[in-house]
């Protein structure tokens, strides 16, 4: 997969990327948010392939 890098800036809360970047053992700051975006993208293909199989069955409890 082709990566496309561009320089960007926000106003972003300065203890949300310490924390962050603390939770995923990232190095920089820019690294840190890279990873929780691609927690982002990844917790939606999740979300979207539970509900494809929602309601088909073959999922039994076992007390």
């Amino acid at each position: 997969m082709k990566v496309s890098l561009k320089r960007k800036n926000y106003y972003l809360d300065e203890r949300k990327i310490k924390r962050a970047k603390t939770i995923l053992g990232a190095k920089t700051e820019t690294e840190a948010i890279d990873a929780a975006l691609d927690l982002i993208v990844f917790r939606k293909e999740i979300l979207d392939s539970l509900e494809k199989v929602a309601g088909k069955g073959g999922v039994e409890r076992i007390p």
